[in-house]
Protein backbone atom coordinates (compact mmCIF):
# COMPACT_ATOMS: atom_id res chain seq x y z
CA UNK A 1 0.00 0.00 0.00
CA UNK A 2 1.30 3.54 -0.72
CA UNK A 3 0.44 6.31 1.12
CA UNK A 4 1.75 10.01 0.78
CA UNK A 5 1.55 12.61 3.63
CA UNK A 6 -1.23 15.46 2.26
CA UNK A 7 -0.82 17.58 5.25
CA UNK A 8 -0.12 18.23 8.90
CA UNK A 9 -1.36 20.65 11.36
CA UNK A 10 -0.10 21.69 15.03
CA UNK A 11 -2.69 20.79 17.47
CA UNK A 12 -4.41 22.70 19.26
CA UNK A 13 -4.14 23.66 23.03
CA UNK A 14 -1.12 20.81 23.54
CA UNK A 15 -0.64 20.41 27.24
CA UNK A 16 2.60 20.63 29.32
CA UNK A 17 2.83 16.87 29.79
CA UNK A 18 1.71 15.73 26.35
CA UNK A 19 -0.39 16.60 23.23
CA UNK A 20 -3.44 14.94 21.87
CA UNK A 21 -4.67 11.66 22.30
CA UNK A 22 -8.14 11.00 20.43
CA UNK A 23 -9.06 11.55 16.93
CA UNK A 24 -12.84 11.24 15.21
CA UNK A 25 -14.09 12.86 12.37
CA UNK A 26 -17.99 14.51 12.57
CA UNK A 27 -18.60 14.47 8.58
CA UNK A 28 -17.25 18.05 8.41
CA UNK A 29 -14.78 18.44 11.29
CA UNK A 30 -11.99 16.62 12.86
CA UNK A 31 -12.22 16.29 16.75
CA UNK A 32 -9.01 15.92 18.59
CA UNK A 33 -8.13 15.95 22.40
CA UNK A 34 -5.73 17.24 24.18
CA UNK A 35 -4.29 14.76 27.17
CA UNK A 36 -3.75 17.42 29.64
CA UNK A 37 -5.64 20.76 28.44
CA UNK A 38 -8.96 18.90 29.57
CA UNK A 39 -10.66 20.02 26.50
CA UNK A 40 -12.02 18.41 23.45
CA UNK A 41 -11.44 20.56 20.22
CA UNK A 42 -13.40 20.87 16.84
CA UNK A 43 -10.70 21.51 14.32
CA UNK A 44 -11.39 22.68 10.08
CA UNK A 45 -9.17 19.69 8.20
CA UNK A 46 -8.40 22.57 5.64
CA UNK A 47 -6.13 25.05 7.69
CA UNK A 48 -6.24 23.33 11.56
CA UNK A 49 -8.32 26.58 12.22
CA UNK A 50 -10.39 25.56 15.94
CA UNK A 51 -14.44 25.89 14.95
CA UNK A 52 -15.33 25.43 19.08
CA UNK A 53 -14.21 23.43 21.86
CA UNK A 54 -15.61 22.28 24.92
CA UNK A 55 -14.34 21.49 28.39
CA UNK A 56 -14.93 17.98 29.46
CA UNK A 57 -14.05 18.20 33.37
CA UNK A 58 -14.10 16.32 35.77
CA UNK A 59 -13.05 13.21 33.06
CA UNK A 60 -9.21 13.55 31.83
CA UNK A 61 -6.97 11.48 30.75
CA UNK A 62 -9.31 10.51 27.18
CA UNK A 63 -7.30 8.17 25.04
CA UNK A 64 -9.95 7.43 22.39
CA UNK A 65 -12.71 9.87 20.61
CA UNK A 66 -15.76 7.95 18.31
CA UNK A 67 -18.74 10.06 16.32
CA UNK A 68 -22.17 8.44 16.56
CA UNK A 69 -23.72 11.34 14.04
CA UNK A 70 -24.94 13.03 17.08
CA UNK A 71 -22.30 13.03 19.96
CA UNK A 72 -19.24 12.59 20.74
CA UNK A 73 -17.77 8.95 23.07
CA UNK A 74 -15.03 9.15 24.57
CA UNK A 75 -12.47 6.09 26.40
CA UNK A 76 -10.91 7.03 29.79
CA UNK A 77 -8.44 4.62 30.40
CA UNK A 78 -8.05 5.99 34.21
CA UNK A 79 -11.59 5.41 34.73
CA UNK A 80 -11.73 2.62 32.90
CA UNK A 81 -15.48 3.42 30.93
CA UNK A 82 -16.59 4.80 28.18
CA UNK A 83 -18.49 8.03 27.94
CA UNK A 84 -21.04 9.86 25.83
CA UNK A 85 -20.60 13.67 25.84
CA UNK A 86 -23.19 16.69 24.54
CA UNK A 87 -20.74 18.39 21.96
CA UNK A 88 -22.68 21.71 23.42
CA UNK A 89 -22.22 21.21 27.02
CA UNK A 90 -19.71 18.94 27.36
CA UNK A 91 -22.01 17.02 29.88
CA UNK A 92 -21.66 13.24 29.98
CA UNK A 93 -24.55 11.74 28.36
CA UNK A 94 -24.39 7.84 29.10
CA UNK A 95 -21.76 5.42 30.26
CA UNK A 96 -20.50 2.17 29.70
CA UNK A 97 -17.72 -0.14 31.42
CA UNK A 98 -14.78 -0.83 29.15
CA UNK A 99 -14.16 -4.22 27.53
CA UNK A 100 -10.47 -3.97 28.60
CA UNK A 101 -8.27 -2.90 31.44
CA UNK A 102 -6.76 0.26 29.73
CA UNK A 103 -9.38 1.54 26.91
CA UNK A 104 -7.72 3.53 24.35
CA UNK A 105 -8.61 4.15 20.50
CA UNK A 106 -12.48 4.07 20.08
CA UNK A 107 -14.42 4.16 16.91
CA UNK A 108 -18.82 3.78 16.05
CA UNK A 109 -20.14 1.63 13.78
CA UNK A 110 -24.05 1.21 13.35
CA UNK A 111 -24.75 1.27 17.12
CA UNK A 112 -21.45 -0.98 17.99
CA UNK A 113 -18.45 0.68 19.56
CA UNK A 114 -14.69 -0.73 18.96
CA UNK A 115 -11.92 -0.13 21.91
CA UNK A 116 -8.59 -0.98 21.56
CA UNK A 117 -7.06 -1.97 25.16
CA UNK A 118 -3.45 -1.46 25.82
CA UNK A 119 -3.68 -3.89 28.56
CA UNK A 120 -4.79 -7.14 26.78
CA UNK A 121 -3.45 -6.13 23.53
CA UNK A 122 -7.01 -6.56 22.03
CA UNK A 123 -9.32 -5.17 20.01
CA UNK A 124 -12.46 -5.08 21.69
CA UNK A 125 -16.51 -5.08 19.56
CA UNK A 126 -19.38 -3.57 21.85
CA UNK A 127 -22.94 -2.90 22.11
CA UNK A 128 -22.75 0.67 22.77
CA UNK A 129 -25.97 0.27 24.91
CA UNK A 130 -24.66 -1.58 27.21
CA UNK A 131 -21.06 -2.26 26.46
CA UNK A 132 -21.55 -5.95 25.79
CA UNK A 133 -18.54 -7.77 24.42
CA UNK A 134 -19.42 -9.60 20.83
CA UNK A 135 -16.02 -9.69 19.16
CA UNK A 136 -12.37 -9.53 20.07
CA UNK A 137 -9.47 -10.11 17.99
CA UNK A 138 -5.53 -9.59 19.27
CA UNK A 139 -3.67 -6.82 18.40
CA UNK A 140 -0.97 -7.31 15.48
CA UNK A 141 1.26 -4.74 17.51
CA UNK A 142 1.92 -4.41 21.41
CA UNK A 143 0.59 -0.76 22.33
CA UNK A 144 -2.63 -0.94 19.94
CA UNK A 145 -4.58 2.69 19.70
CA UNK A 146 -6.62 4.85 17.44
CA UNK A 147 -9.18 3.30 15.51
CA UNK A 148 -10.82 4.32 12.37
CA UNK A 149 -13.80 3.01 9.95
CA UNK A 150 -13.76 3.13 6.01
CA UNK A 151 -16.93 1.95 5.64
CA UNK A 152 -15.78 -1.64 4.73
CA UNK A 153 -12.94 -2.34 7.56
CA UNK A 154 -11.48 -1.09 10.61
CA UNK A 155 -8.27 0.43 10.98
CA UNK A 156 -6.24 0.79 13.68
CA UNK A 157 -2.80 2.25 15.03
CA UNK A 158 0.15 0.93 17.22
CA UNK A 159 1.99 3.78 18.89
CA UNK A 160 5.33 1.51 19.80
CA UNK A 161 5.75 0.18 16.27
CA UNK A 162 3.91 3.46 14.74
CA UNK A 163 2.44 1.32 11.78
CA UNK A 164 -0.96 2.17 10.92
CA UNK A 165 -2.77 -1.33 10.02
CA UNK A 166 -6.19 -2.25 7.97
CA UNK A 167 -8.34 -4.97 9.38
CA UNK A 168 -11.21 -7.71 7.89
CA UNK A 169 -14.10 -6.07 10.37
CA UNK A 170 -15.42 -9.73 10.46
CA UNK A 171 -12.21 -11.68 11.89
CA UNK A 172 -9.44 -8.74 12.59
CA UNK A 173 -7.38 -10.61 10.34
CA UNK A 174 -4.26 -7.73 8.87
CA UNK A 175 -5.58 -6.95 5.27
CA UNK A 176 -2.69 -4.57 5.14
CA UNK A 177 -0.18 -1.67 6.48
CA UNK A 178 2.14 1.15 5.95
CA UNK A 179 4.51 2.96 8.87
CA UNK A 180 3.26 6.74 9.83
CA UNK A 181 5.01 8.49 7.47
CA UNK A 182 6.18 11.24 10.31
CA UNK A 183 5.83 11.60 13.66
CA UNK A 184 7.03 9.58 16.72
CA UNK A 185 4.71 8.91 18.94
CA UNK A 186 1.21 8.59 17.00
CA UNK A 187 -2.12 8.06 18.80
CA UNK A 188 -5.77 8.70 17.76
CA UNK A 189 -6.98 7.51 14.02
CA UNK A 190 -9.71 8.95 12.31
CA UNK A 191 -11.66 8.24 8.84
CA UNK A 192 -12.81 11.58 6.99
CA UNK A 193 -14.63 10.12 4.05
CA UNK A 194 -11.48 9.37 1.32
CA UNK A 195 -8.42 9.87 3.76
CA UNK A 196 -7.05 8.66 7.26
CA UNK A 197 -6.20 11.10 9.58
CA UNK A 198 -3.44 10.59 12.80
CA UNK A 199 -2.45 12.66 16.06
CA UNK A 200 1.10 12.09 17.07
CA UNK A 201 1.18 13.17 21.00
CA UNK A 202 4.88 13.43 21.14
CA UNK A 203 4.68 16.35 18.50
CA UNK A 204 1.78 17.85 19.05
CA UNK A 205 0.40 17.16 15.37
CA UNK A 206 -2.31 16.65 13.28
CA UNK A 207 -1.53 14.53 10.24
CA UNK A 208 -3.75 13.99 6.79
CA UNK A 209 -2.59 10.92 4.75
CA UNK A 210 -4.04 10.36 1.34
CA UNK A 211 -3.64 6.71 -0.85
CA UNK A 212 -1.67 6.52 -3.66
CA UNK A 213 -2.90 3.01 -4.85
Amino acid sequence: MKVKLAASFKSPGDGPLGGPNGLTFDGKYVWCRDKDGMQLYQVNPEDGTVVSFFKCLPYHQIAGLAWDGNHIWASIASKKKIYKYSTTSGEVLFTIDAPGGSPHGLEWVNGYLWNASLDERKIYKVKAENGEVVFSFDSPGTRPHGLAWDGSHLWSVDTNDKVIYKHSSQSGEVLDSFECPEGTEPHGLAWDGSSLWYDDQFCNMLYRIEFLD
